[in-house]
């Protein structure tokens, strides 16, 4: 980490808990371009995880450019793909035998973010290049800002631990957004007053 230039270390939160040092996104960058986890897992699964991770940087790197020719375009959807394929591959062969090549990540690891960079960015690099523009020029800051507004105001913490009787956390925030945008679009007030109703007796 001294060698990229990058502070990071591990240290005792205080409660008997360990916590480590929060990069942000330049030194993200820099970890994801250049560092050798291969050096830290032996053997071919640290290979095989370092070249994905390199993969993804050079992913990454396709969507930041400025502008994109419809073959770049169908490339980067059908490596994006596989990248996710290659992300969750199983262990092959006998487990613990030494003609079995090691799995890499488990399904459950598959993060909706990933799902969106396989699956969407396709989509919206094809939209946006109809426009004369690029993902470049957008940033997910208002989407983390409001996802972290949601969830505190409709849970009161995170999104850790499950949604309200089982559901996803997910579900129970998409239902609630769901109504907020019903009520808006219809013209529905979100705000009870309350009115004395007064019946005068004619006869």
């Amino acid at each position: 980490m001294c060698e990229l230039h990058i502070h990071f270390e591990f240290f005792n939160s205080g409660r008997g808990n360990w916590n480590w040092t929060s990069l942000m996104g330049p030194d993200k960058e820099i970890l994801l371009q250049h560092f050798p986890v291969s050096e830290f897992i032996s053997g071919s699964r640290g290979i095989d995880i370092e070249n994905l991770w390199c993969e993804f940087y050079r992913l990454y790197k396709i969507i930041r450019k400025s502008s994109h020719t419809d073959e770049e375009i169908l490339e980067f959807e059908k490596d994006a793909k596989n990248w996710v394929r290659k992300f969750c591959r199983p262990t092959i062969g006998q487990m613990n035998s030494a003609s079995a090549i090691p799995g890499l990540y488990r399904k459950d690891d598959v993060t909706p973010y990933m799902h969106v960079f396989a699956m969407h960015i396709p989509y919206f690099l094809r939209q946006l290049k109809e426009k004369g523009l690029s993902l470049r020029l957008f940033s997910t800051c208002s989407v983390e800002k409001k996802n972290h507004e949601q969830v505190k105001l409709f849970f009161g913490g995170t999104t850790m631990g499950g949604g309200k009787k089982t559901k996803p956390v997910v579900y129970d925030i998409l239902v609630f957004e769901n109504r907020q945008i019903f009520y808006l679009i219809n013209n529905i007030p979100n705000e009870i007053t309350c009115k004395n109703i007064y019946i005068h007796d004619n006869g």
